[in-house]
Parts: C-alpha cells; sequence; structure tokens
C-alpha cells in the first residue's frame, strides 16, 4: 500500500496545535518539549488531497529542464484553504511562495513553492481547491545578476560562484554540484537572469542543472558516473537477478524528433569562436537537418569542436528509442516500490518489452530525463520520460557500459 503525504508550511504563531501560548496552563508550561515557539512548521493535509500531480525534468534530449510544477486538488467544503475567511486556522497564511512538500512511503517526491490558489464551489456546499505549484528554479528565473567577474573556472565552480552571489544566495545545504569538465570563458555579466545563466553553463558543459524531488540544486557534468543500471522495467515475467518493474505502458517512437546530420555551436559574442560540423552522408540521405546552440561559454575551442563531435556522433541518424515508461505503484510489491521511488533525473535503467508478445524482444537502456506522478485515492501512477542511449561514458566492470570494442567512449 502506498502512503501518500502532502504537506504545507506555515507560521501560525501561538495558533499552532503544537505552539506555546503565554498563561495557558498547558502550552504555556516552561521547558517543555511539545509546545514550542511556534516558527515555520509543515502540517499534513494528506486527508484533504482529491489528486496530485507533479511534473519534472524534460520531454526530449535536447531540450533545457525548466522549472518542475505541481497541481494539488484539496478539499474544501469547510473553507479551510479559503483566503478570504476569518475563521479558518489558515488564515493570512494561504498566500504565494508557501512551501509545499510531497512524499510517497516517506520518501520525497516533490518540493516547490505556491504559485497560485484556484477555488471552485459547486451547488450543495461542494468546494475544492486547486493549489499551482513550482519548484525552485521559478525563484531563479525571476532574479538577476547584479555583476559577476569570474576567472576562467570549471563548470561547477561557475555555477557555485552564481549560487553564491548576494542576491542569490542559495543555501549550501540544497545543493549537489559536480565540479565539471568544461572550462568556462573569464565573461562579465549584468542584468542577465540566474537561471538563464546557470542553464547556459550547464548546457556549455553539456551537462543536466535541475531541481531534485528533495528540493536541491543539483549539476550533473557530462561525464558524471551513473548508477548501476540494475533496475528493468520488463514485461516478462520471469524471475531475474535484476529488479523487474511490471510496467502499464510503455512508449517507443522511432523517427526524426532527435535526428540531427549537422552541429552548429557557437560562443557568446565576447569571444567569437564556432564549428560547425557534418555527416555529408546523411545529410543527402536525411536532408540537411540542424541543430544549433549559441551564445556558449567553452573557452577551449577544441573542447568546443569535441563537443560538436560527440553531439553529431549521438545524433546523426535515426534511434529507436522508448520515448516514455509508466507503473502503477499501488501493483509493486514493496521492494519495487522503493526502487521506483528512489530513481531520481539523471539515472540509467533499462527497458523490455516484447512486442505484442512476438520474439525478440527489444532491451535497451535509457536516461531518465523526466519524472511525473500522477495520485488519485485508488491509483498512483509514475511515468518517467527517457532518453534511450546507443552509447555512453565507459564505464569498468559494468556489464552495460564496459564492453570493450565499442570505438565510441564519449568524450
Amino acid at each position: 500500500m502506498i502512503t501518500a503525504q502532502v504537506e504545507i508550511g506555515f507560521d501560525l504563531g501561538s495558533d499552532t496545535p503544537v505552539g506555546f501560548k503565554l498563561d495557558d496552563s498547558i502550552k504555556g508550561v516552561l521547558d517543555n518539549t511539545q509546545y514550542i515557539l511556534a516558527g515555520l512548521l509543515f502540517y499534513d493535509i494528506s486527508e484533504r488531497v482529491r489528486s496530485v500531480s507533479t511534473r519534472r525534468g524534460k520531454s526530449e534530449a535536447l531540450d533545457r529542464i525548466d522549472a518542475g510544477i505541481s497541481s494539488i486538488v484539496l478539499d474544501n467544503s469547510d473553507r479551510l484553504f479559503d483566503p478570504l475567511y476569518e475563521p479558518g486556522l489558515y488564515y493570512g497564511q494561504l498566500v504565494p511562495r508557501r512551501e509545499i512538500r510531497i512524499f510517497a512511503n516517506d520518501v520525497p517526491v516533490y518540493v516547490g513553492f505556491i504559485e497560485d490558489f484556484d477555488l471552485q464551489y459547486d451547488p450543495g456546499a461542494r468546494s475544492t481547491v486547486r493549489i499551482d505549484v513550482a519548484d525552485a528554479f521559478s525563484a531563479l528565473a525571476n532574479a538577476s545578476i547584479d555583476d559577476l567577474n569570474p576567472p576562467s573556472e570549471l563548470s561547477g565552480a561557475r555555477i557555485e560562484r552564481v549560487l553564491d552571489l548576494p542576491e542569490v544566495a542559495w543555501p549550501s545545504a540544497l545543493r549537489d554540484i559536480e565540479p565539471g569538465n568544461t572550462l568556462m570563458l573569464d565573461n562579465s555579466e549584468e542584468g542577465v537572469g540566474v537561471l538563464e545563466y546557470l542553464q547556459l553553463v550547464a548546457n556549455s558543459e553539456f551537462g543536466n542543472l535541475f531541481i531534485s524531488k528533495d528540493g536541491k540544486i543539483v549539476f550533473k557534468e557530462r561525464n558524471s558516473s551513473p548508477n548501476n543500471p540494475d533496475l528493468v522495467f520488463s514485461d516478462d515475467p520471469a524471475p531475474s537477478s535484476s529488479i523487474k518493474i511490471p510496467f502499464a505502458r510503455v512508449q517507443a517512437v522511432y523517427g526524426s524528433e532527435n535526428l540531427y546530420t549537422r552541429i552548429f555551436l557557437a560562443n557568446t559574442d565576447v569571444v567569437p569562436e564556432e564549428v560547425l560540423v557534418e555527416n555529408e552522408i546523411a545529410s543527402a540521405f536525411y536532408g540537411a537537418r540542424t541543430y544549433s546552440s549559441t551564445n556558449l561559454l567553452v573557452e577551449n575551442p577544441d573542447e568546443l569542436e569535441s563537443l560538436a563531435n560527440f553531439l553529431l556522433a549521438t545524433y546523426q541518424e535515426p534511434l529507436y528509442r522508448f520515448e516514455s515508461v509508466s507503473v502503477v505503484l499501488d501493483k509493486l510489491d514493496e521492494v519495487g516500490t522503493a526502487a521506483v521511488l528512489d530513481l531520481e533525473i539523471g539515472d540509467i535503467v533499462q527497458v523490455r518489452f516484447l512486442p505484442s508478445g512476438i520474439p525478440p524482444a527489444i532491451q535497451l537502456p535509457a536516461r531518465i530525463i523526466g519524472v511525473a506522478h500522477s495520485w488519485e485515492p485508488n491509483l498512483k501512477r509514475v511515468s518517467f520520460t527517457l532518453e534511450t542511449l546507443n552509447f555512453g561514458i565507459f564505464i569498468l566492470d559494468s556489464d552495460l557500459f564496459g564492453q570493450l570494442d565499442d570505438d565510441r567512449l564519449g568524450y
């Protein structure tokens, strides 16, 4: 059974059920550990939940990751979540930017901040409120850099530098930043959006920048070591040494969505350096299809060319790929549920599918690029958007990525 929990952060002062209250014979006893001096506390509103949906990540491998969003529908028949209802316990607290935390079996699924309350009143005193939530990227998108004059440094150090700026002041405890592999240009910036600049750094590294399911800002460098891919989404009921997760739905595509026969990369106007690489045979066969990324911060021209060649090798041919896979959490055993809830953007899994029950089966490794939850009282579904891997970084002793003579080890 899946235990779903939604919490909201309020500062109710002495009105909180566990708040210290002066001159109260019970709540006002000094040195007690049950009734505290309030402050920001999280209140469990799970019994009010009608439905929950969340979405983080991206839908295509070459997209950037924007703010993750959530929508929570609550029973509001007694007007508890009506911002204008003065007798309500939460009156005065129902304002944007209050923090929301969502858990499944005590595992974090999503952390974000309220954007809007959408109240709906129906005949018969039935009422609901939909709370629209966005993760911390929404705050970074609305902030700007006052003045940045960095030295040449690796991408991870550049991200840390921006997060340390007084106008950003991102808490150290809410960071998971890898060092990076690419040196960033020492260009000055003023007035540029914080999120826009951080995404530019990540794009120059060809790494991943996102808000994790527990609310941390995460930067994964392009050669970040993946997890051990011992989880398989499969329609095969036979026993396996891997953790086998039965899927409810799998979506496979084969086409031109991620087909590029020409790659054009260019640095910022401050340092005009650009590179164009092309597979002429593929262009003649499929037609010239160009992927372009400009205003990059790659200091070394040779590295810019290496990135272009890497992208060309990855996307110059159409690829049969698993686009998404979804599972129903309620139907998984304890081990499977824990394994699925542990997955995060950037993790690698395998997908095995026997189309129409006709051999041979298709089994491919894939990287998770998006995670979405859709919960109703009797059905809790999680879906993963995938980037199928035709090759990746070489990992010694890995059954999946430790194969010799593949001739493609990343860059």
